[in-house]
């Protein structure tokens, strides 16, 4: 079945790092961003806005591409077959695991996942356009039997500049503290207000939903 041991063993390497780099914990982002960050490499083209080319995850995709030829090179038998479970493994495998985690062995604010895509915020002024409204509405889910309180911001980046002062009023004058319930699905509500003469552009009314949100415990961050 083995035809090259030595390939083997470099594809079974590779197929392990892909792995790690792929574990999206502790952000909801996989750990190759963590790695770029960390050696000072960039993350995308536009790191501000969080666009254009996203260097760390073409690296991670040539290194999946490497370490799946080297499997199929390596075996006699049941290339194909082989080669596709490793790379549903290794794409579909460190989310599974970090779901068995937050529900087993992990505690506090690491057992919270956020549902970026069933939350969303508005904002509008009021009657005499002096004061801009916000409210948020953030979809979060305890995985553990234990109740968990954390501090949350909204997340800045990946927006146009006109959406900025919105988001910056959102996370004033202080962090929003959080209490989720014992284990379930939970959609928390945060508001604020600001001064329309204290923003740099016009803005009376809008919607957004698919944001990132930081929440803080304890002096450590997650960004989910």
């Amino acid at each position: 079945m083995i035809r090259e041991r030595s390939l083997l063993i470099k594809g079974l390497t590779f197929l392990l790092a892909v792995f790690i780099l792929n574990i999206p914990f502790p952000n909801s982002t996989p750990l190759s961003h963590s790695v770029f960050s960390f050696l000072g490499l960039p993350l995308y083209g536009d790191e501000e806005t969080m666009t254009g080319i996203q260097y760390a995850s073409n690296a991670w995709g040539i290194m999946l591409l490497i370490s799946l030829f080297l499997l199929y090179k390596s075996l006699s038998r049941h290339r194909l077959k082989l080669t596709i479970l490793a790379a549903f493994i290794v794409t579909s495998g460190p989310g599974c695991m970090i779901e068995v985690m937050q529900k087993t062995v992990l505690s506090g604010m690491y057992a919270v996942s956020y549902d970026a895509e069933n939350s969303n915020c508005t904002f509008e002024t009021n009657k005499r356009e002096t004061i801009l409204m916000g409210n948020c509405k953030l979809s979060f889910e305890n995985n553990r039997s234990k109740p968990v309180t954390f501090e949350v911001a909204i997340d800045k980046r990946a927006f146009f500049e006109d959406e900025q002062p919105f988001l910056q009023m959102m996370n004033k004058p202080k962090l929003h503290t959080v209490t989720l319930e014992s284990k379930g699905y939970q959609t928390v509500e945060i508001t604020s207000s600001i001064q329309v003469a204290d923003l740099p552009s016009e803005l009376y009314i809008g919607e957004m939903n698919g944001f990132h949100v930081n929440i803080y415990q304890n002096g450590k961050k997650r960004y989910l």
